[in-house]
């Protein structure tokens, strides 16, 4: 193929514009770049999925492409991290839910929540089983039993590695790499109605995001 600087002459665009469009040919198998010889046609391979995900219709679709098993349902202890989001006390107790996604019939991501107090006891009388099995997500089933109405998720995207508890979840080795994603659930006003946790294993899922000059 040309170098970087005949494509970037010819297609009248940066070299920056072309390296990027180089790697993501390359993240897809179409091409094969050696370092100190050149960069070759490849064949199309399997890679990591890229979740685009920036709306909460975008996740509702995603949530709905995975199958679930609910592993928890019901009151269960506060831990620091919730109980700071929800300005209570660690060791509260308060709804939880606990559930495992599935893609491929392999675990691809753990997810649990808690609940500030006013929507407690509204989750604690609902048949919350039935409104997972049918919406897939935590926070749709949530609007439905309450009426609230989600108008941001603030979403923390950390590293960090599986402890006994997700790695047996996810059926892989104790201080794999993963990814860990706080969510924070808020309505239009500012109320909290939803905090929680998800894990995803690294090789399911990148998060890629695009920064543009204004």
């Amino acid at each position: 193929m040309p170098t970087e600087n005949q494509l970037s002459k010819h297609f009248d665009v940066s070299i920056v514009t072309i390296r990027t469009a180089l790697r993501q040919l390359a993240d897809r198998g179409l091409l094969e770049r050696q370092q100190g010889t050149g960069t070759f046609i490849g064949r199309a391979r399997s890679r990591t999925p890229t979740w685009s995900i920036s709306t909460l219709d975008d996740l509702t679709r995603f949530s709905q492409s995975t199958d679930i098993e609910i592993l928890h349902l019901g009151p269960a202890r506060l831990p620091a991290w919730a109980a700071e989001e929800l300005r209570a006390r660690t060791g509260e107790k308060r709804f939880h839910v606990r559930i495992v996604r599935y893609r491929e019939g392999r675990g691809c991501q753990l997810t649990e929540a808690y609940y500030p107090k006013h929507i407690d006891q509204q989750l604690m009388a609902s048949d919350m089983r039935a409104y997972l099995q049918r919406t897939h997500l935590i926070v749709g089933a949530v609007e439905e039993i309450t009426g609230e109405r989600v108008a941001v998720i603030r979403q923390k995207i950390s590293a960090t590695s599986a402890t006994k508890a997700i790695a047996e979840t996810l059926q892989i080795p104790i201080r794999t790499p993963i990814l860990q994603i706080a969510r924070v659930s808020e309505t239009a006003d500012g109320q909290v109605i939803q905090v929680g946790r998800s894990f995803y294993q690294t090789h399911d899922y990148a998060y890629a995001f695009d920064l543009y000059r204004k």
